[in-house]
């Protein structure tokens, strides 16, 4: 279904209203642009002017979960998607959950991504990753489409567990690792497209998003202090839209999220978008 966020646009999906000062300057990343490594988790990027609901993201798409007690569980299990390879390059998409970074500047997370690669940007390749605060993410092991991902960040003991795992073909990967600044303040799932960078980490963008078809994440549950674990239907959610500036002012949704299923939700494919530069924060 395509969006289109514009000045005091009604949002037809959710009934909310984007007011003035929702407006961004699109640009294309200097072809020239040596990238060292992917950077498939991160914190949202906020479109310029979003501070409130709904939430309008350059980056993410997909759920977040608050509270007034702090998390210390997240999961989800959902199918690797089939990523469509036009011939383009940087064309991205990554599936992950993961606490933080959706008020708060640090992230404890764990996905997927697929991309375009190959000489000719026409082969699909797969990773597992992680990536805890303040490291950079970590690729763990090679994924195929359609096999059935099982992500978690567990917060116990004063660590955090990050665990993803490959259900059919069993390769499985666990880190734990402390972090006494990691706030816990939220929860998420969240399907991206990562910002590449150079070797310097002086010049960054956004990929454009791959086409990934349809994305589902099940059995989207979370836990805070004390309490059960809950689907996110159970919990404060926000959902979160995508989007691509416009030089005219206003933004274009890159995919669409569906409402809540009980504990899952379905994202489609909308648009690539296009190539963002972007500023990361002082830990990159």
């Amino acid at each position: 279904m395509k969006r289109f966020f514009t000045l005091a646009t009604v949002v037809a999906t959710t009934g909310m209203l984007l007011g003035a000062g929702f407006v961004g300057a699109a640009g294309a990343a200097s072809a020239s642009v040596a990238v060292s490594h992917p950077q498939p988790g991160g914190e949202i990027i906020r479109a310029p002017g979003n501070s409130g609901l709904p939430t309008i993201s350059e980056n993410w798409s997909g759920y977040a979960a608050t509270s007034a007690k702090k998390f210390n569980y997240v999961h989800s299990l959902f199918v690797q998607p089939k990523v469509t390879c036009p011939g383009k390059a940087n064309q991205w998409t990554s599936n992950w959950v993961g606490l933080d970074g959706f008020t708060t500047d640090t992230v404890e997370q764990d996905g997927t991504y697929g991309f375009c690669g190959g000489k000719n940007h026409t082969t699909p390749e797969y990773e597992a990753w992680y990536e805890m605060f303040p490291a950079f993410s970590a690729n763990v092991f090679k994924v195929k489409p359609g096999d059935v991902i099982d992500e978690s960040v567990k917060y116990t003991g004063g660590k955090f567990n990050l665990t993803i795992g490959d259900v059919n073909s069993g390769k499985h990967f666990t880190i734990i690792k402390p972090c006494a600044s990691c706030q816990r303040a939220s929860a998420e799932w969240i399907i991206e497209r990562p910002a590449l960078c150079n070797n310097t980490e002086t010049k960054c963008f956004l990929t454009a998003l791959a086409d990934y078809h349809t994305a589902t994440m099940g059995q989207a549950q979370a836990q805070v202090a004390g309490g059960k674990v809950k689907g996110i239907g159970g919990f404060n959610n926000v959902p979160i839209f995508m989007v691509d500036p416009l030089n005219s002012g206003g933004f274009i949704s890159l995919d669409t999220v569906g409402p809540l299923s009980g504990p899952s939700f379905e994202a489609t494919w909308d648009r690539s978008g296009t190539i963002t530069p972007i500023t990361l924060g002082p830990r990159r």
